[in-house]
């Protein structure tokens, strides 16, 4: 194979790679912010309030299984908004969070979700308009 047709087949190729790892992207962040949506949504229409206050409700009751509370946790990761962050403080002492080597999937998610709160994420941007859901 000659240079210039080792050059072309190099350059369609990083092409390709770089559509697909778009096109990852793309849906990676699509599936999180209807990850979010759905759980959010969900909450809202069970407690009424905004996103924030109806997930930290959700978290609160008695009527969701574990992993539902999980899931509501991770959206208020996701959410990055800091005003949960007294409440997952909050849920870090329910759930028995306060060694940091406790290895069960709520705790993870809190200190996770607590971190993003406080610092921000990748895709908190997509959440803007939540209050239209």
């Amino acid at each position: 194979m000659d240079k210039n047709r080792l050059k072309k087949f190099i350059t369609y190729f990083l092409i390709i790679i770089i559509f697909f790892v778009i096109l990852s992207v793309i849906f990676s962040f699509h599936a999180i912010y209807t990850g979010v949506k759905n759980v959010c949504v969900e909450a809202k229409q069970e407690f009424g309030q905004n996103c924030v206050q109806s997930l930290i409700l959700f978290i609160r009751s008695d009527d969701h299984t574990q992993k539902q509370k999980i899931h509501a946790v991770w959206a208020l990761g996701q959410l990055a908004d800091s005003t949960a962050i007294p409440y997952l403080e909050e849920f870090k002492e329910k759930y028995e969070c306060i060694d940091p080597s406790k290895k069960s999937k709520m705790c993870y998610e809190l200190y996770k979700a607590i971190k993003w709160c406080t610092s921000g994420n990748v895709t908190s941007w997509m959440y803007k308009n939540r209050e239209k859901w």
